[in-house]
């Protein structure tokens, strides 16, 4: 069981116009991308060499980013019954939960704790997001 176990059994038309409305919604590669960023971003900040001012409030939330927002919306119309999407749903939110606490230690001046956190549960985190979202794009460009 993964992405897509349930549009499968439909005829192949279907499957190939929900595969492109997908596309036309998002771009996978990119948010592959955007997440990866996310380890330089945040090391930048714990190193003291980041322009960017980062609140832990909004890092944490899993809804802020352009995955996020799909997840969070137009994806359920394919995927509310499915394990995969379940799967990178809960992976999604712990990243940004885990990004989110990276900042808040760095903030309070827990350095050892945040590159603790960075090189543990953040690396997990990151690598299980990434993992879900490879998957979700070969489903995406997987044909017949």
């Amino acid at each position: 069981m993964g992405f897509f176990s349930k549009l499968f059994g439909q005829d192949e038309k279907q499957e190939a116009k929900i595969r492109e409305t997908i596309r036309s919604e998002i771009n996978i590669p990119e948010c592959i991308d955007a997440h990866m960023k996310w380890k330089g971003r945040l090391q930048k900040y714990l190193d003291g060499t980041s322009e960017e001012k980062l609140d832990p409030m909004v890092v944490c939330r899993d809804d802020q980013c352009v995955l996020g927002k799909w997840i969070h919306g137009p994806a359920l119309n394919y995927f509310h019954n499915d394990e995969g999407f379940h799967k990178l749903r809960a992976d999604h939110a712990n990243f940004h939960f885990v990004a989110g606490t990276v900042v808040k230690k760095i903030q309070e001046n827990d350095f050892p704790g945040s590159d603790a956190l960075m090189k543990s549960d953040y690396a997990r985190a990151s690598r299980d997001v990434i993992q879900d979202l490879t998957e979700l794009n070969k489903q995406l460009n997987h044909h017949g």
